[in-house]
C-alpha cells in the first residue's frame, strides 16, 4: 500500500513539473524579442529548403513561404506536446476534461498576451485558438481517444455470472467492477442544477414556478442565492454547508417536504 501510495505521488510530481517546465519554455519563446526569434526560425526555415532543394530540383517553394509555415507549426508543435503533458497531469490528478481544456485554452491566450511586451511583437486571437489551442486540442483529445477508453464493457451482473461460472478470476472480476476510476471524466462536478417546487392548493402559483424554473441553473448563481434562504423557517432538514455538497456532486438527486407540505427536488447535473 505504502509503495502504490509513493508511486501516485511520483507520478503527479513527475506530470506537473513536466507541464511546469514546458509551459516555462513556451513563455519564454513568446518573450523573445522579434528579431531573435524570426532568427531562430529563418535558420530552420533555410535548413529545410536546403534540404528541399537537394531531393526536389527546381521547386517551387520560397523561403517565406517555408518560413511563414515553419513559424505556425512551431506554435502547433508547442501545444502538442502540452496536450501530451496534460494528459498525463489530468490522469495523474485527477482533472476533468472540461477543466484540463480550459487550463490549456488560459495557457493559451497567456502566452499570445506575453507576445504583447516585446516591442516588434503582437498577440493574435487566430494564434490563440487555431495554431495554439488547436494543437492542444489535437494531442490531448487524441491521446483520450486511445487511452480514455473502457477495457470491459460488461455489466456488473454479468461480471458476477461470469466469475460464479469460473469464467474469469476473482482478480479480473475486482478489478472490472472496481478499478476504473483511472479514466477521465468530463467534468467532476455538477456545474447545472434543475428545480422543481410545488406549493399544496396553489395551482396559479405552481405553474408559474415552473416556467420560472423550466431551464437548469448555473450552479454560480444557485450558490449565491444559498447564503439568503432561511433554512430554519422552511424546515429544511440539512445546513447550508451540506446543501453546497449536494449541488457540487453530479447525478444527485434531493426530494425535500417541508412541515408546511410544500415539496422541493433539486437535480445536479
Amino acid at each position: 500500500m505504502r509503495a502504490k501510495s509513493t508511486k501516485i505521488i511520483s507520478n503527479k510530481s513527475i506530470s506537473l513539473t513536466l507541464v511546469i517546465l514546458w509551459t516555462l519554455f513556451i513563455f519564454t519563446m513568446s518573450l523573445l524579442p522579434g528579431n531573435d526569434s524570426s532568427n531562430i526560425s529563418s535558420g530552420f526555415s533555410l535548413w529545410i529548403k536546403s534540404g528541399l532543394d537537394s531531393i526536389f530540383v527546381n521547386n517551387n517553394i520560397s523561403v517565406d513561404t517555408l518560413h511563414s509555415v515553419i513559424r505556425k507549426g512551431a506554435h502547433i508543435f508547442e501545444y502538442f506536446v502540452l496536450g501530451i503533458s496534460y494528459f498525463y497531469l489530468a490522469k495523474s490528478w485527477k482533472l476533468s476534461i472540461l477543466r484540463t481544456l480550459l487550463l490549456g485554452l488560459l495557457t493559451a491566450t497567456t502566452d499570445e498576451l506575453l507576445q504583447n511586451i516585446p516591442a516588434d511583437r503582437v498577440a493574435s486571437a487566430v494564434d490563440i485558438f487555431l495554431f495554439d489551442f488547436g494543437g492542444f486540442v489535437l494531442s490531448f483529445t487524441s491521446l483520450l481517444l486511445i487511452f480514455n477508453r473502457k477495457k470491459d464493457f460488461l455489466d456488473k451482473k454479468t461480471i458476477l455470472e461470469k466469475l460464479a461460472n469460473n469464467e474469469i478470476s476473482a482478480e479480473k472480476a475486482y478489478k472490472s467492477i472496481y478499478k476504473k476510476t483511472h479514466y477521465i471524466k468530463f467534468t467532476n462536478k455538477a456545474h447545472f442544477l434543475k428545480l422543481s417546487i410545488t406549493v399544496p392548493g396553489e395551482p396559479g402559483v405552481n405553474k408559474f414556478l415552473k416556467v420560472l424554473f423550466f431551464l437548469p441553473i448555473p450552479l454560480g448563481i444557485f450558490k449565491i442565492a444559498i447564503p439568503f434562504i432561511n433554512f430554519e423557517k422552511h424546515d429544511i432538514p440539512f445546513s447550508k454547508n451540506e446543501l453546497l455538497q449536494i449541488v457540487n456532486a453530479k447525478n444527485i438527486s434531493v426530494n425535500v417536504l417541508s412541515s408546511t407540505n410544500e415539496k422541493v427536488n433539486i437535480k445536479t447535473f
